[in-house]
């Protein structure tokens, strides 16, 4: 629970930082980019009220219960309430596990590189999808796959000490169940999704790629020139690739 907090001030906090460079944000975007379902981050900015005015006085209004048993002192340790700008922020860092922080922390951070990383996982995403479509296509198409469960039961009594039983006596079962065709239109969305995004990767993995190359075309250029200009002749080694008129 404490990681959906996390990205759901996060969520905000990018929202509000984008918001402030360019005035108008592209909610679908935002989600696309921090990963997240569009209408799960929309319902985030209408409960959250992300757009309401700077100016509004903090804390609760006339008549709110919301401090009801705080006593006092400020947030809870760990709170994201005062995060304003940015999505990364001390305290989001802070709550990572081990793991999280050692991913973090050898992921790519050059250009070139991070896209290059990107499409390795999609490729990989990619992958999986195609398998999962595969290992349903091999189905029987009259299976029923069960997707969720919800059991009613009858409340449980309270036990030695205070604790509450769970309850014993199923009144009502709710299942969802999926045919394995629908499971593949389903699959087959999200392939796309990856496919398109694998594209747009491409194309800018092409460009960096392009840049990098004219970047250093460019440094032998300026090297030529200042050799010309000065006069000064590099070592042997230091004159390899230069690039010759």
């Amino acid at each position: 629970m404490a990681r959906r907090s996390d990205e759901r001030e996060a969520a905000r906090a990018e929202y509000m930082a984008r918001k402030k460079k360019g005035g108008e944000v592209n909610l679908r975007q935002l989600a696309d980019d921090l990963h997240l379902k569009y209408d799960t981050v929309r319902r985030w900015k209408s409960k959250d009220a992300w757009d309401a005015p700077a100016g509004r006085k903090p804390g609760g209004q006339p008549g709110n219960q919301n401090a009801v048993g705080n006593s006092g002192g400020g947030a809870p340790a760990g709170n994201l309430n005062a995060e304003k700008d940015g999505a990364y922020s001390r305290i989001f860092f802070d709550k990572l596990t081990p793991a999280e922080q050692d991913a973090f922390d050898t992921a790519p951070r050059d250009g070139v590189e991070a896209l290059r990383h990107e499409m390795g996982l999609l490729k990989l995403r990619e992958l999986k999808i195609l398998d999962k479509i595969k290992e349903y296509e091999d189905m029987n198409q009259d299976t029923l796959i069960t997707s969720s469960v919800l059991d009613m039961r009858v409340p449980g009594k309270t036990g030695k000490g205070g604790k509450k039983e769970d309850g014993k006596v199923q009144t009502m079962g709710m299942y969802s169940r999926d045919t394995p065709f629908a499971r593949i239109l389903k699959l087959q969305d999200a392939l796309y999704k990856t496919q398109g995004r694998i594209a747009a990767v491409a194309g800018a993995l092409r460009a960096a790629e392009e840049a990098d190359r004219r970047m250093e075309l460019e440094k032998q250029r300026l090297e030529l020139l200042r050799i010309r200009a000065t006069g000064e002749v590099p070592e042997d080694g230091d004159r390899d690739g230069l690039v010759h008129d």
